[in-house]
């Protein structure tokens, strides 16, 4: 209940309540739960077993969970070894992104900073804690999705398959992009057909990696890898790629949430743009990894080294130039811009919700089963809790009632 940055868990009875309005998917609740109560839906190979071909898409933050000697390659010929009858890797569409995006803002008119999108945490805390601030997310597709797209679209048209016939499946450290591909009724990440988290599938693909390294068959297997667009995987990497003095990066939901509170207040307004990550490193400090974000980011910085690729290879053919990878209408529909408001009604909650919070010894002590005073008061005002739910003001009651009882006693 403490930890979550939004303050979505409210205790009632002895038992966790999720506030699922409030709720930003973004795992917090799943890492510090010591015995494991919250567990996030996930895929199974099972789940794929009625798609003809499948194809395995992974996160940049998958490479940097092995040994310094294990590259690439060898990672993702091993996951066509447990099962999968193809993989993509997404560097190259890093890189075709990264073009996108920085002709957007170069071209862009509006209000500044504009805000990155591609972190699915940092969007929906937008869409319900700063709505007014919807119209600053870029609205480019991330290389993710534009390496699904391509992968469906090229191995229906090679292999003679209906394309709903590929299942498309994406390897994770994060459960926001796990729970949008569930939904399917979000823009975002809607063309994949399911998600396997990279904490579950580390176990056979590490075995299976060793394998292939005793008998070296990943040596016939070719991936075309951009050492340049795996700075996409870090934090402050999209920054460094772009190479701009007027760019800044947040990493952390605590940090990302004071950023946009200075934005909502009028400033930065001289920032181009925010690379915003909602865990610490980026996905490489995702909930669903297995390595130390710390370390994870040497290995990172490891491999972009031998790749030796510090730029965009310059003559190298662009497969992703014909694609669009803008939607101007991605954030838009569906948002708490939908949402009719009783003007009246919340001045009057908010006016209800001060008036209890004054009440309050705001110590923030969590035992009325809120995070915080604050959380308490809002909840009082929604009907939602009484206000002698404080422990303390119903012991100021308590002792209230007692004196006046011993007053009674000694006056007889």
């Amino acid at each position: 209940m403490k930890v979550c940055p939004v303050g979505a868990i409210r205790m009632k009875d002895g038992k966790a309540i999720m506030l699922d309005d409030k709720c930003i998917d973004c795992g917090e609740c799943v890492k510090v739960c010591k015995v494991n109560a919250i567990v996030p839906l996930t895929n199974t190979f099972k789940d794929f077993s009625n798609f003809k071909y499948t194809v395995a898409i992974p996160s940049l933050a998958l490479y940097s969970q092995f040994d310094r000697q294990i590259k690439p390659k060898t990672i993702l010929y091993s996951l066509e070894y447990i099962g999968f009858d193809e993989v993509f890797d997404i560097t190259r569409a890093c890189n075709a992104v990264l073009k996108v995006l920085s002709k957007y803002i170069k071209e862009y008119t509006g209000r500044k900073p504009l805000l990155s999108s591609f972190c699915p945490t940092c969007v929906k805390i937008i869409q319900i804690k700063y709505p007014e601030l919807i119209s600053r997310l870029v609205p480019i597709i991330s290389p993710i999705e534009l390496s699904a797209i391509y992968a469906r679209k090229e191995i229906s048209k090679r292999m003679k398959i209906d394309p709903g016939e590929i299942g498309v499946i994406y390897i994770t450290p994060c459960p926001s992009k796990m729970i949008l591909i569930s939904q399917k009724t979000d823009k975002q990440y809607s063309v994949f057909d399911g998600a396997i988290p990279i904490s579950e599938i580390y176990n056979p693909l590490y075995t299976a990696i060793q394998h292939v390294l005793k008998e070296k068959s990943d040596e016939a297997g070719y991936y075309d890898i951009s050492g340049y667009g795996l700075n996409f995987a870090k934090a402050d990497g999209l920054r460094y790629m772009m190479d701009s003095e007027n760019n800044i990066t947040v990493s952390g939901i605590n940090n990302v949430l004071h950023i946009l509170d200075e934005i909502e207040k009028g400033k930065l307004h001289n920032v181009d743009f925010i690379e915003m990550h909602s865990c610490p490193e980026g996905c490489l400090g995702g909930p669903m990894v297995i390595e130390n974000a710390y370390i994870a980011r040497t290995n990172l910085k490891n491999l972009i080294n031998y790749y030796g690729e510090t730029k965009i290879p310059i003559g190298k053919k662009d497969i992703f130039e014909n694609y669009d990878m803008k939607n101007e209408n991605m954030f838009h529909n569906g948002t708490n811009n939908d949402i009719h408001i009783d003007i009246k009604l919340a001045l009057q909650k908010l006016s209800d919700k001060k008036r209890y919070l004054a009440k309050l010894p705001k110590i923030d002590c969590g035992a009325c089963g809120s995070p915080n005073c604050d959380a308490f008061a809002e909840d009082v005002a929604n009907n939602k809790a009484g206000i002698l739910e404080c422990l303390i003001l119903e012991n100021k009651k308590l002792k209230k009632m007692l004196e006046n009882l011993n007053s009674e006693d000694s006056q007889e």
